[in-house]
């Protein structure tokens, strides 16, 4: 069985998860494993998160440990935006790429060949230079927008719109991010519109890649945000939420062609999904177009915070072989082979 020599640069929630992946699978050897948090580095990172002893001992040293003989460097840094861009982690991809290794990353910097095609250019010219890959995948954006749409397309003559609806509820979310939705504030006191800028940079590229690969030739993508809040007072792990105040977010993406909608994605943020009655989280893929319809039910993909994680690393974990053996340059999961889990 051939090992995949992993570093992983980034240990919060979806670094944490993928340590615990690296240390229990097969055909993976950690190497190393980097973060700046004083109350991580020097510690075996395996006995930080109560997995038990990795061998592997977390550094600050980027350049040190991205010069160890590895064949992919995990990046699990937190997505920073600055003025709407995705540069500052598009720099930090470079760096991985630099070194000479294969970058997979949950960085929402998809498909941005429409949304930034600069930095698409940017980072393939540096992969094939390196002769290394670089590839983005995660739940969302990667499997549910766009590449479970895509996979059931398959099984229609023609298809003429799609809808994908999911969510998830932060009552649970320790992340500094979480910040970013406003809950708990009066809707007057945040900026809406900034707001849906901000997410719009994270999911709307997966918009533009299932209209590509479907053969819409989309002509605009925009973001319309449904603001929600709460009749009754809410508790979260980052704290209380007063009655009136912001508990949620519907945002839809619209894929048009013209004045015709082809593409739409849902996507909710809220919190305390067990005691509100809205927004609503639904979890469905629906084709449209002949067969008439294909409407699809996916429960479980956003689980339990504690697990929620989960279904975000392991698509980037499957995936290691395809990266590894892949052309060089900036790659999309639809055109490796199909991911298989990995022992």
């Amino acid at each position: 069985m051939k090992k995949y020599r992993v570093i992983i640069w980034g240990l919060g929630n979806v670094g944490r998860v993928a340590t615990r992946m690296c240390m229990q699978k097969e055909s993976l050897e950690l190497v190393a494993a980097v973060d700046v948090a004083p109350d991580k580095v020097g510690r075996d990172v395996g006995e930080i998160f109560g997995f038990g002893k990795a061998g592997v001992i977390v550094t600050d040293d980027s350049e040190k440990a991205f010069a160890l003989d590895a064949d992919v460097i995990m990046c699990y840094l937190p997505c920073l935006m600055k003025k709407g861009s995705l540069k500052p982690s598009a720099d930090n991809i470079i760096k991985a790429i630099n070194a000479g290794k294969n970058v997979i990353t949950t960085i929402p910097i998809s498909y941005s060949r429409q949304s930034d095609p600069a930095i698409t250019k940017m980072l393939d010219d540096a992969a094939k230079a390196n002769g290394v890959t670089f590839l983005q995948i995660g739940l969302m954006p990667g499997l549910y927008s766009s590449y479970f749409p895509i996979v059931l397309s398959a099984a229609m003559e023609r298809v003429d719109r799609v809808i994908m609806e999911c969510g998830e509820d932060d009552q649970g979310n320790t992340s500094d991010w979480v910040r970013f939705f406003g809950y708990g504030s009066k809707p007057e006191d945040v900026d809406v519109d900034a707001i849906r800028r901000g997410i719009s940079t994270y999911y709307g590229d997966g918009v533009w890649e299932v209209g590509d690969r479907i053969g819409y030739n989309l002509t605009n993508v925009y973001c319309t945000d449904e603001v929600f809040t709460t009749s009754i007072p809410l508790k979260t792990v980052r704290g209380p939420i007063p009655a009136g105040t912001i508990c949620g977010h519907k945002f839809v993406w619209h894929g048009m062609v013209g004045d015709v909608e082809k593409v739409t994605l849902v996507y909710v943020h809220n919190v305390c999904n067990d005691r509100i009655d809205a927004p609503r989280i639904v979890e469905r893929i629906r084709l449209e177009g002949s067969p008439s319809v294909i409407d699809t039910e996916i429960k479980g993909l956003m689980p339990p915070y504690d697990q929620s994680f989960e279904t975000s690393v392991a698509p980037t974990i499957h995936i290691i072989p395809g990266v590894v053996a892949a052309q060089p340059g900036l790659k999309y999961a639809l055109d490796l082979p199909v991911m298989n889990p990995i022992k």
